[in-house]
Order: structure tokens, then C-alpha cells, then sequence
């Protein structure tokens, strides 16, 4: 089962994290997939590079993105998020996905 994990940064000391939001990834519904794949290539996953060019040729829709899977995050919040770990959420989503596709194709 594939989680998603967000974290957030203190205001006042960007080196501590003041909370990590998480989500089960078999509970992200149809519209946040869809969202997803329309910025990012599964395939290139593994490449950080290629996933950072993503995340900035789409970035007005990563923050609605995100507030969909983790419905509590600020506008404040999202503000204290570092790139790097950005990175590592969207690739947590993107192996979420495809978790739940090699569901659907065993017909569980």
C-alpha cells in the first residue's frame, strides 16, 4: 500500500519539521489522477530533474492538486513546503497510481 507524505517546515526554522501530512494513496480519487497525469509523465518518475521541469510547467495546479489529497493543507502551509521533498510527494503520488492500476489489472 503506497503512502503520501508532505512535509512542512517551521516558519521560523526551515530545518525542522513542524508536521507531515499524510494520505493512504488508494484514496485518491479519479479527478486528482487525472489532475496528475495531465502534469506529469509516470514514466519519467525516477528522474528528478524531469520531474522538477514537470512540477514548474505545471505549477498552478500542484497547489489544488495537493489541497485535494490533503485537504487540511493552508495556503501557509503549502508556502513552508520545500521543493526537494515536492520531488518526493509527487513521486509517492505518481507510485500510488500505479499501485492502484496494478490493482484494477488483477481485478481486485
Amino acid at each position: 500500500m503506497s503512502q503520501i507524505s508532505l512535509n512542512i517546515y517551521k516558519a521560523d526554522n526551515k530545518k525542522e519539521i513542524e508536521k507531515t501530512y499524510t494520505a493512504d494513496g488508494y484514496d485518491l480519487m479519479l479527478g486528482t489522477v487525472e489532475d496528475f497525469m495531465n502534469i506529469i509523465d509516470v514514466d519519467k518518475l525516477n528522474d528528478n530533474l524531469a520531474v522538477m521541469k514537470m512540477l514548474q510547467g505545471g505549477y498552478n495546479q500542484i497547489k489544488p492538486l495537493l489541497k485535494d489529497i490533503f485537504p487540511e493543507l493552508t495556503d501557509d502551509e503549502f508556502k513552508r513546503v520545500k521543493v526537494n521533498d515536492l520531488v518526493y510527494t509527487i513521486k509517492d503520488i505518481g507510485a500510488s497510481i500505479i499501485d492502484g492500476l496494478d490493482i484494477l489489472k488483477k481485478g481486485n
